[in-house]
């Protein structure tokens, strides 16, 4: 009796159209969009996420709109069965325990500050926050705030990114760029509910 494989999603068809992120922007490929040697998760600047040994493939790309100031990314990443539900455990564990003191990433002292945002439309168990950073570079204080939506259906996560002025709009725009993935992701899987 031959045995049914399972079929492995098309990354391509799965991370957002330009159009769903904006009118005007463009999309942009990255030189490290693919395959699993660029990390996923990293939230809080940690690197001590074990599901990333569990993902299979991965596709990143980014958004731009000519001379817009925010951009945005969008990661999709499929994992071996479990691995994303793994993947939402570790990072909404990394979002809700990130300490206030500084840590030490990439060799340089940065201290994070995750405030949660909630959105009715994405897709239940979501992890969504503003990620504001300080960090001392060559002697001077940097700071910058940018927003981070991550959600699964099945062993497929999402991560949605915005970069830019830490503004209203700012994270309006990464948000309903998250919903609009959130519908990419059910889309691919049909119209029932979040399997196991």
């Amino acid at each position: 009796m031959a045995v049914a494989l399972a079929v492995q999603p098309s990354l391509s068809k799965l991370v957002l159209k330009p159009a769903q992120v904006g009118q005007g922007y463009v999309q942009l490929q990255r030189t490290d969009g693919h395959g699993t040697a660029q990390r996923t998760l990293d939230l809080c600047g940690t690197n001590n996420y074990a599901s990333e040994a569990l993902r299979t493939s991965r596709l990143q790309v980014d958004y731009l709109k000519p001379n817009g100031p925010y951009r945005i990314s969008n990661e999709v990443v499929v994992y071996k069965p479990g691995g994303a539900a793994r993947a939402m455990r570790e990072v909404a564990q990394h979002a809700a325990s990130c300490p206030s003191t500084p840590i030490v990433v990439e060799g340089q002292k940065a201290t994070f500050k995750i405030t949660k945002l909630s959105d009715s439309k994405l897709i239940k168990g979501y992890v969504a926050v503003q990620i504001r950073e300080t960090a001392v570079v060559k002697g001077k204080k940097v700071t910058g705030t940018y927003y981070a939506v991550y959600q699964r259906f099945g062993d497929v996560l999402s991560g949605v990114y915005s970069y830019g002025a830490p503004t209203p709009e700012q994270e309006l725009l990464c948000l309903r760029a998250a919903e609009a993935s959130a519908r990419n992701l059910r889309g691919n899987h049909g119209s029932g509910g979040l399997p196991a």
